[in-house]
């Protein structure tokens, strides 16, 4: 999904940092990002701990006081991605006014997250069974994040008359499934590819769903 001109892209892409770029004070960070840059570049499986620490410009022990293992490196990644999609969602869904246009906000940059993520889209299309089941099974942190998110959209707008009386857990979580279906499958007749159609399906199926009648 391409951002509309004149604006910026998402916070996703900054997952993947550019390499020699000034590195920042909190080498944790650095760390992930190397990693970050070092996934997309080769792949999850490929990578090794030394190729995050040469990337990182830091020395195996330094990576090694942070994360006890690759998995661990992963794990906090996914951690580290998800408060960014939070921050995502709620910049997007903050300027509006009504419950249903926040949630249809909300709902689009959280699919284009997801589909423009240079780190997730690697790891589904080469290597799904390493990063899949961390994003879906037992709730991953992308998924708890995003769930408790538009759980508190929906039950302020229930609470305020402006949609049905639903489970507001439950819309939430049907909301996050259709999230990650479009990520894990390609589009079919809904374009979630192209902003226009993205938004006027988020508008009339998604949050249309939820609006009181």
């Amino acid at each position: 999904m391409q951002p509309a001109p004149g604006t910026r892209t998402t916070d996703a892409a900054a997952a993947v940092e550019v390499p020699g770029g000034p590195l920042r004070s909190d080498r944790r960070e650095d760390l992930l990002a190397a990693a970050a840059r070092r996934f997309v570049a080769v792949g999850i499986r490929k990578t090794t701990m030394e190729d995050i620490a040469r990337e990182a410009r830091a020395g195996k022990a330094t990576l090694y006081r942070h994360f006890a293992n690759k998995d661990a490196v992963i794990d906090a990644l996914l951690v580290r991605e998800a408060a960014r999609l939070e921050r995502i969602l709620v910049a997007a869904a903050g300027p509006h006014a009504q419950a249903s246009a926040r949630i249809e906000a909300a709902f689009v940059s959280g699919v284009r997250f997801f589909v423009e993520h240079p780190v997730l889209t690697k790891g589904r299309d080469e290597e799904p069974g390493i990063l899949l089941p961390r994003i879906t099974a037992n709730r991953g942190p992308l998924v708890q994040m995003a769930l408790e998110l538009f759980t508190g959209l929906i039950e302020v707008g229930v609470t305020a008359g402006e949609l049905r009386p639903v489970d507001s857990r439950e819309a939430a979580e049907v909301i996050v499934r259709l999230i990650l279906s479009y990520f894990s499958f390609p589009p079919m007749y809904v374009r979630v590819d192209d902003p226009t159609a993205a938004a006027d399906f988020a508008h009339h199926l998604v949050a249309g769903g939820l609006r009181a009648r």
